[in-house]
């Protein structure tokens, strides 16, 4: 198929599959911390950016509808914590998200598709929920002062419930194939969640908080099986037409088409032959 018209198509759902997992590290965005919440406070070349980083595990489920565009599933997995000095006091706290994207290939976009090409910058953005739990501790004499994420108490006929929030993840990326099959990918995303209690800690001027993340990814490339296909793939032309010329062609010639009809009546004819060879009398001379 020329890649002009690949381009253009839909992929069939069996197609275009890819699964990945990773492993990051991730620094908070919130009120009990020294970062500021700016992005030039936490670059490399700042001290901000390597305090508090905790590890996160990544797993994706990606599937391409196009060569521009796709969706995916996100799930992570780990730990978050932070420190402000000024009070004396950090958190920590277990956050498990799972959410929806839609993704973008900038390179196939901008620059064209190019089958040989090993290399792609991708974007992502769209919604999901966290589900998380909070201890916050003074630093001094490390006495736990506050926590979130359990509801009531037992006694009170509570259930330790994690608390859930909307999360509306963003991210781009940079992925190199190996090999058909297998890829690598790196990726920056920042994951604002709307809530103020994620670090146990409420301000009157604050409605949101979250985390950011930097992770790297393996991922495997696969489709399908053909029998899990949704519809039919490649529908079957049975060879007939109401179209009166074919009626007709196929009326004066043997039908060209292997069909069932085909195959039946090729069968009758054999039949017949061998018949007739039965029954014809055998010469004296």
């Amino acid at each position: 198929m020329p890649e002009s018209a690949k381009t253009q198509r839909t992929y069939f759902f069996t197609e275009e599959w890819n699964v990945g997992l990773g492993v990051g590290a991730n620094t908070f965005y919130g009120d009990l911390t020294d970062k500021f919440n700016r992005f030039l406070s936490n670059t490399p070349f700042s001290k901000y950016f390597y305090q508090d980083r905790q590890a996160m595990a990544v797993f994706v489920l990606e599937k391409k509808i196009n060569m521009y565009f796709g969706v995916r599933g996100y799930l992570s997995y780990g730990n978050i914590k932070s420190t402000k000095e000024s009070d004396k006091q950090y958190f920590k706290a277990h956050l498990f998200e799972y959410s929806l994207s839609g993704t973008i290939d900038f390179t196939n976009l901008f620059g064209g598709y190019n089958r040989y090409r090993q290399w792609s910058i991708y974007g992502a953005i769209g919604i999901g929920f966290t589900e998380s739990r909070t201890w916050k501790y003074d630093m001094i004499s490390g006495k736990l002062i506050g926590t979130n994420g359990f509801g009531r108490p037992k006694h009170e006929g509570g259930k330790y419930v994690p608390m859930t929030e909307t999360v509306l993840p963003m991210a781009i990326g940079f992925r190199y194939k190996f090999i058909p099959q297998f890829s690598m990918n790196i990726e920056l995303a920042l994951h604002p969640i709307r809530t103020d209690k994620l670090d146990a800690t409420i301000a009157d001027d604050s409605w949101w908080e979250g985390y950011g993340i930097i992770w790297l990814g393996f991922n495997y490339h696969f489709d399908l099986p053909d029998h899990w296909q949704i519809g039919n793939r490649n529908p079957r032309y049975n060879g007939r037409s109401n179209d009166p010329a074919i009626k007709a062609f196929n009326k004066r010639k043997a039908v060209v088409m292997k069909t069932k009809g085909y195959k039946k009546g090729l069968k009758r004819r054999k039949k017949m032959k061998r018949h007739h060879r039965r029954r014809r009398p055998k010469r004296l001379w």
